[in-house]
């Protein structure tokens, strides 16, 4: 796309936008901005912000003025950010239990939208998003994705579970991918034949950018090698919801034959991060959110990420802990941006489930069957090279709804040639050190000659809560 086209679907897009009081092109024009900003300005205007949220949550959210005072903590404007440690931090399984309390008196006066993370600690987290949050995260996404390379309105293939099946497809999803020049493939699940089927939808859409899972990627990657296939007009990869493990940074790299820059975030919270192209850590944007480490271990370099949304007033996360072990950078980046560094991430592990048809499904993307379900826990468990068995743990009953989605989902990825079973449970299964993984394999491997063994691989995995493709 040259300059002069690019510059009028900006225009449209912008138009469009606004049209529904989102900005989000203004807003990143705005961010632009603040890269000139002093270390003092941005300081003072984080400062002012985080006063302005806490003032806010203790006056509109009685939850909050009760779970601080239970703590000893009365508001008062902090007059140095690290004053925010004052306040107790937030568990995950509090927010949970809480989560309609966590809700502000006002809440009709503001535009939000209900979000669930996809449950990458085996419980969903629901929860609310201001459109003025949620714009902010698009402003930010772009500049992320600058760092690939990418201008607003460059074609991008999306090979993620945005669309677990193509009925779920809305009409607002559709309208998202034309604004965004993105064409939406199927992330759940890969093999021989649809990584064709990719190739020469990506082809003949032109994608320059991919972005999706790197296990997926990995392995459509290797497909297209086998096959002798490129993608002529590809520039970057962006990844996302998984750890980047060595082996597939460098599979992706050589068989796509372009550099892939990796990210990580998490929606409930609040934050988003993405490498630049030194790739020594993920950038994240201070001016969206406070983020700190809370280490049980004082010694050890990653502790567990508590973070205090500026923005998000329709749930507010105020010291927030989302469950991921992260490092933060001390240090600023020498590529000269003013956002600071998450060092690194230390993910969840899930494993790559492989059948005997070929099919191997992805982690993350299996998370997303269960993000608006209420249910207090789930577990994807192969049992077999042509069989699956989905756990689910629930003081009550499984609803029909929730148990006719999860066969629909996983029968058309699978094809139909796995026997896939849910099963109610007391208890998920743990690994013998203790861990939950979301997905597992107990498949041994297969007599038959005919058969493959099931294939398992452990993944990195830190799901994107609740919008792991965008």
């Amino acid at each position: 796309m040259n300059r002069l086209m690019r510059y009028g679907f900006q225009s449209v897009v912008g138009l469009g936008y606004r049209a529904y009081g989102l900005d989000v092109l203004g807003r990143y024009r705005w961010l632009k901005t603040t890269l000139t900003w002093s270390p003092r300005q941005r300081e003072e205007w984080r400062l002012q912000r985080l006063g302005d949220i806490l003032e806010y949550s203790w006056k509109q959210v009685p939850f909050y003025r009760e779970f601080w005072g239970d703590h000893g903590v009365t508001f008062r404007r902090p007059r140095h950010i690290d004053e925010i440690q004052e306040y107790p931090i937030l568990r995950k399984e509090i927010f949970r239990a809480n989560s309609e309390r966590i809700r502000p008196k006002n809440l009709d006066g503001i535009r939000f939208m209900n979000k669930a993370t996809g449950g990458s600690t085996s419980v969903p987290v629901h929860y609310l998003l201001d459109l003025d949050q949620w714009t902010f995260m698009e402003a930010f996404h772009i500049w992320g994705w600058s760092q690939a390379g990418y201008e607003y309105g460059d074609p991008v293939g999306v090979i993620a579970g945005g669309s677990l099946v193509p009925e779920s497809k809305t009409l607002k999803s559709r309208l998202r991918g034309l604004a965004q020049r993105r064409l939406f493939l199927y992330g759940v699940a890969m093999d021989s034949e649809l990584a064709r089927e990719h190739h020469g939808r990506l082809v003949r859409y032109g994608a320059e950018f991919l972005y999706g899972y790197p296990s997926v990627l990995y392995l459509f990657a290797k497909f297209l090698n086998q096959h002798g296939l490129q993608l002529p007009r590809l520039r970057a990869v962006v990844t996302t919801a998984e750890m980047m493990l060595p082996h597939y940074r460098e599979g992706i790299q050589k068989w796509l034959g372009c550099p892939v820059f990796d990210d990580f975030g998490s929606n409930d919270g609040g934050v988003e991060s993405y490498e630049c192209d030194r790739h020594d850590g993920f950038h994240y944007n201070d001016l969206q959110s406070v983020l700190e480490v809370d280490r049980s271990d004082k010694q050890a370099a990653e502790g567990k990420l508590v973070i205090t949304n500026l923005w998000n007033r329709s749930s507010p996360f105020i010291r927030y802990e989302n469950g991921d072990l992260v490092a933060l950078g001390s240090k600023p980046c020498p590529c000269g941006a003013p956002f600071p560094l998450i060092s690194s991430v230390q993910g969840r592990t899930a494993d790559i489930l492989t059948f005997a048809n070929g099919r191997s499904l992805s982690g993350p993307a299996l998370t997303l069957i269960f993000g608006d379900m209420k249910i207090d826990g789930w577990q994807i468990v192969q049992t077999g090279p042509a069989s699956l068995e989905v756990r689910i743990c629930n003081s009550g009953d499984l609803l029909p709804e929730y148990r006719e989605k999860i066969l629909r989902v996983l029968n058309f990825h699978l094809h139909g040639d796995v026997q896939v079973r849910i099963r109610m449970v007391d208890q998920l299964e743990l690994t013998k050190g203790g861990k939950w993984k979301p997905v597992l394999s107990q498949c041994s491997v297969a007599n038959s000659s005919e058969m493959e063994p099931c294939s398992v691989e452990a993944v990195g995995f830190s799901l994107k809560s609740g919008s792991p493709a965008k």
